[in-house]
């Protein structure tokens, strides 16, 4: 996982600033609730592109391209295969729903967004903005979708939906304290949380991602090219460890997949940020 600057506010604080506007005059000079929702219908003052779709490449550009949470290079996927993420949740339930995000040493601590869960309806032009639509509380994460011909998110926004996560793409240090293990798994090192750690609720142990990283260790640790390796010896190599390790049947069957299914293997081409042995330890 990798911190993400949020270098770009010039740029993103006009989006939303227009936005607001149009958005005031056109409710009386009042916000409605979910600004979230009028934002994705709303389009720049030449009526040819929306406002979202502005902020979602200002976003994709920061981010290299990946997914926040789970590393996935996103930028050439459909729309539907990804999607902003709204790190402190859209719809808080109350001030407390709000307030647990922030006191983390992350960007929300210090940016411009409004600091309660609800804005009030004749706020002065920002800052501080509307969580909901301020730049500092979005990021792009990927659909989660892990399985061929499946719709259902095994990782990521998706998965997360309304549960509270730690706002870890946010936080400066990040890059040191989320390790992946060559067993594939990945966990954060400062984690409390043993029954619902941040890195469960975004589903990145789930088994696809597991053995997508796992392969890529292999890869990057034998200084292999993907492109042009024997997918085969590949994965019986890998096969070898997975053995050692003790993992169960259905995990060893879907290692296949990534042999004979071109889609599972062009997934895997899609993690390429991990080809790189010394992120594993």
């Amino acid at each position: 996982m990798e911190y993400i600057a949020k270098n770009r506010h010039e740029e993103a604080h006009a989006l939303i600033d227009g936005f607001l506007q149009r958005h005031r005059e056109r409710h009386g000079g009042v916000y409605e609730l979910d600004l979230y929702k009028y934002i994705s219908a709303d389009f720049l003052p030449d009526g040819r592109i929306k406002t979202r779709q502005m902020l979602v490449q200002i976003l994709l550009d920061e981010q290299h391209g990946r997914c926040c949470y789970c590393m996935r290079q996103i930028d050439g996927l459909p729309p539907e295969e990804r999607s902003i993420e709204h790190v402190i949740v859209n719809h808080p339930r109350d001030a407390n729903d709000y307030d647990q995000y922030l006191g983390h040493g992350s960007l929300l601590d210090t940016s411009d967004m409004i600091q309660t869960a609800e804005f009030v309806g004749d706020q002065t032009p920002p800052p501080p903005y509307p969580h909901s639509v301020a730049y500092e509380n979005m990021l792009m994460s990927c659909a989660g979708h892990c399985h061929l011909g499946s719709n259902t998110s095994h990782s990521c926004n998706n998965k997360r939906v309304h549960e509270f996560v730690m706002p870890l793409p946010l936080m400066p240090d990040v890059n040191n304290e989320v390790k992946y293990g060559k067993n594939g798994f990945v966990h954060w090192t400062k984690e409390k949380n043993t029954s619902r750690p941040t890195v469960e609720v975004l589903g990145l142990n789930n088994n696809v991602l597991r053995i997508i990283r796992r392969i890529w260790c292999k890869v990057s640790s034998k200084k292999m090219d993907i492109a042009d390796c024997d997918r085969q010896v590949l994965i019986y190599e890998v096969l070898g460890d997975m053995l050692d390790d003790g993992e169960d049947d259905a995990t060893l069957q879907l290692l296949f997949l990534f042999a004979n299914n071109n889609w599972y293997w062009n997934l895997l081409s899609e993690y390429k940020y991990f080809d790189d042995s010394s992120k594993f330890v």
